[in-house]
């Protein structure tokens, strides 16, 4: 597939006026191209997509199907930028600049976003091929144009400044969007084909990614989907920053993110989770007995970390405690000892049916979590990204019509 960040800006916006005004004659003018280098332009961009864009006929021009799909993500890709200047120069208390595609080169982005990245000229230009001399001038005059600095040595590396931030943040996001109208131009001669990169919290991974993601490639057998561990918070600012399509796993509070949304999937309890053979088998969950026990806990903010908080707030807290995200890092120190964790039954589901690790405890009330999808506000998913989400829904609800019957468990699980 192509790299959207070699596109021409001219091109993408050249384009995006020939779909707008139906005509190479007008679009010249709105773009203040001649027409042979509007035509050549589209000729070239057509090449890299390989498809063609547009259908010439007498009376003017009109998208193709690859057309349809792609220009519409040209204009938000487009729009993204344009914002993000104006924002920058705004800040900066500069006046305006009108079309900044035709002032800034995709040659000078990618070459910001690559010094951004690993933090110096001389790394950039080994990653990119290019000379040192090269990507500094190329950044250089980024920020000439803008009337900004993006970039500040700190020691011995380069970090965006404010703007750089806010810069390489757009130009991601307009990145993302003209990889998913690649995905869905590629929609039209393989079904589903296409990427999707998603960011896994520690529920996520145990069982309903994994049953997703097996019913899914059984009929999308071209996807090409990337998961992703980690902490929230940096699968959220990958979400924001466009490297991550979604997140999946439970939800937090959002009412401070305005440009992101959660969409509910099921609801999930916690119970205390222990060996089998454990001390506490059998024995009724008393908060001193708890105390006495080394506990695996999650990183502070997480929902996990909230209740186990909670749970301790009238009584002394356990002196050993080792934080940990890692579900099969827990599994591993809840076999070694007597650890105890607090864990949903999908992520200790194998183990209990092995007879190696086993509910100490009920379904602990009030830790319900919300479990679903965190994604941008307004993300636009191409059609693979949005067949994958529709098979999420359809293993959650499955998951849901069966909680009649995990409740029958209480006494097991």
């Amino acid at each position: 597939m192509s790299d959207p960040s070699t596109f021409n800006l001219r091109h993408l916006e050249a384009a995006a006026e020939v779909a707008r005004l139906g005509a190479i004659s007008r679009a010249s003018a709105a773009v203040n191209l001649s027409q042979p280098t509007l035509t050549q332009g589209i000729a070239k961009l057509e090449l890299q997509i390989g498809h063609r864009l547009f259908n010439r006929e007498s009376g003017g021009c009109t998208p193709t199907s690859a057309g349809q799909l792609f220009i519409p993500r040209v204009n938000r890709a487009l729009t993204r930028i344009e914002e993000c200047c104006s924002h920058i120069r705004k800040v900066g208390r500069l006046s305006p600049i009108s079309f900044p595609q035709r002032h800034i080169s995709s040659t000078q982005l990618r070459a910001f976003l690559f010094v951004e990245r690993f933090g110096s000229f001389s790394e950039a230009a080994r990653q990119l091929s290019l000379s040192q001399p090269a990507i500094h001038r190329a950044t250089r005059e980024l920020e000439l144009v803008l009337g900004v600095s993006l970039l500040v040595r700190v020691g011995q590396y380069l970090r965006p400044t404010a703007s750089g931030e806010r810069l390489g943040r757009d130009v991601r996001l307009a990145l993302a969007e003209l990889r998913a109208g690649l995905d869905d131009i590629a929609s039209l001669s393989s079904v589903h084909s296409g990427r999707l990169t998603i960011g896994t919290l520690p529920l996520a991974r145990a069982a309903l990614l994994p049953q997703a993601l097996s019913r899914f490639y059984a009929v999308a057998p071209g996807a090409e989907i990337v998961v992703l561990e980690g902490p929230y918070l940096e699968h959220l600012s990958a979400l924001q920053g466009g490297e991550v399509d979604v997140i999946i796993g439970a939800l937090r509070s959002t009412e401070a993110l305005s440009d992101i949304r959660q969409v509910s999937l099921f609801e999930d309890d916690l119970y205390i989770v222990g060996r089998k053979g454990h001390p506490l088998d059998g024995q009724p969950v008393v908060d001193n007995a708890l105390s006495s026990y080394p506990w695996v806990i999650g990183a502070p903010g997480a929902p996990m970390r909230l209740y186990w908080e909670r749970l301790f707030q009238n009584t002394p807290r356990p002196t050993q405690t080792v934080q940990c995200s890692s579900v099969l890092t827990t599994r591993g120190l809840l076999l070694a000892g007597d650890w105890l964790a607090l864990m949903s039954a999908d992520q200790f589901r194998i183990e209990q049916a092995a007879g190696l690790l086993q509910a100490l405890s009920g379904r602990l009330p009030g830790s319900r979590r919300d479990i679903g999808i965190t994604m941008r506000r307004d993300w636009l998913p191409s059609s693979l990204q949005a067949a994958f989400l529709e098979t999420l829904k359809e293993v959650a609800t499955e998951r849901r019509s069966g909680s009649a019957d995990q409740s029958r468990l209480e006494g097991v699980i």
